[in-house]
């Protein structure tokens, strides 16, 4: 007699399988399309779009986009970002950006969209104007924004049933917000306390955001966490560039002995997923006919950066492949994708790719641990067979 199936081969089974909906089949349907929401993180192109006819965009220009698609897409990356490798491993198509014809175009019976955005938040601008007006976001592009997006492509469905069917059956993605709200913040003025007393309204924005989604259809959601500011060449390069600026040494107490990160950016990361966490938690209690996710961005980052050789990244995990110098290979005048940056010869041994975003082979690390439950819980690959 054969064993009983393990729910790790169920799960190889549906995706071999494509979940065939034969009735009683273990499997659900695959998932048929993708719905992502989110920032820099997961933007595919949409902020390349939105600003076109402004100033030379870097995310436009090379070396972006070389590593896998050999030309820059609009995505602030190497190569793809962990949405991309999420619908390679559902067997879909890349998740178009919304502002893109063809996403627009192709709606009804397509693969989905991607609503991320570059800077996009959980809170409205209207926020920032009233509580922090020295630094706004330039575009409208918060959660409720970009769920807006959403609503203006359902209401292209004339076919409500259909719209219904295809709801329930696709994976929606709420990604890393939260990171850009704070930076407005810090960039404002506001001290870090200051900010981390914000923590509170950014996750209740981002489960407002969810709890819409839920309301529209949505019944698989995952919803990440933000990563570790601390351990971004731009956040280090800023804090050693204040502290000159104010005729200070940077105190060996700001950075963590075991990564050189900072500290206490990291601490505000930290109580934002949390808190996140523990409201996904509440979530699953109010909405028990949609199955929840909680994908963690901060572990898998830490890991990286803490043992990046286990991994195979051989370079300095707190330094840019691609910048302008510095001891972070971060300068703000001189931004990747400009004549007066350059790029390191081999992106897959890097984690970090321009001071803010990860290269490819890192989002691969990231995304592969979702999937497989490593940093997600419970896993992506696991609501195949449930």
């Amino acid at each position: 007699m054969n064993p009983p199936l393990t729910t790790t081969a169920i799960v190889i089974l549906c995706l071999l399988l494509h979940g065939a909906a034969a009735s009683g089949d273990p499997c659900p349907p695959r998932f048929n399309s993708i719905f992502s929401f989110g920032s820099s993180y997961s933007d595919t192109g949409n902020f390349v779009l939105q600003s076109a006819g402004l100033p030379a965009i870097p995310f436009n220009h090379s070396p972006y986009g070389d590593t896998f698609f050999r030309r820059p897409t609009g995505r602030p990356s190497d190569g793809r970002l962990p949405i991309d490798f999420i619908a390679e491993a559902l067997g879909l198509p890349l998740v178009p950006p919304f502002l893109a014809k063809e996403a627009n175009d192709d709606f009804v019976g397509g693969a989905g969209a991607n609503f991320a955005i570059v800077g996009g938040t959980a809170l409205d601008v209207g926020f920032f104007i009233r509580h922090n007006n020295a630094s706004v976001p330039p575009f409208r592009s918060s959660l409720r924004v970009q769920i807006g997006w959403f609503r203006s492509l359902l209401r292209r469905d004339s076919n409500a049933t259909a719209a219904a069917e295809r709801l329930a059956t696709a994976l929606f993605v709420v990604g890393e917000f939260g990171g850009s709200d704070y930076r407005y913040l810090l960039s404002g003025g506001k001290s870090l306390d200051q900010a981390k007393s914000f923590v509170p309204e950014v996750v209740r924005a981002i489960c407002r955001g969810v709890e819409r989604l839920v309301e529209e259809g949505a019944r698989y959601v995952v919803v990440t966490g933000t990563p570790p500011a601390g351990c971004m060449p731009m956040e280090l390069t800023k804090y050693a560039a204040a502290a000159a600026a104010a005729n200070a040494t940077t105190t060996a107490a700001a950075y963590d002995r075991r990564t050189g990160c900072l500290r206490r950016l990291n601490g505000l990361a930290q109580y934002h997923n949390w808190l996140l966490r523990e409201a996904m938690e509440r979530m699953r209690g109010k909405y028990p006919g949609t199955k929840l996710v909680y994908a963690d961005f901060y572990k898998p980052v830490a890991s990286l950066v803490r043992r990046p050789a286990k991994f195979g990244f051989t370079q300095q995990p707190l330094k840019a492949c691609c910048g302008g110098g510095g001891p972070y290979n971060y300068n703000p005048r001189a931004a990747c994708g400009s004549s007066s940056a350059s790029t390191c010869g081999d992106p897959l041994v890097y984690v970090n790719w321009d001071g803010i975003h990860l290269t490819e082979a890192a989002y691969k690390y990231i995304a592969d641990g979702w999937l497989n439950g490593v940093y997600a819980y419970p896993s992506i690959l696991s609501l195949l067979a449930q």
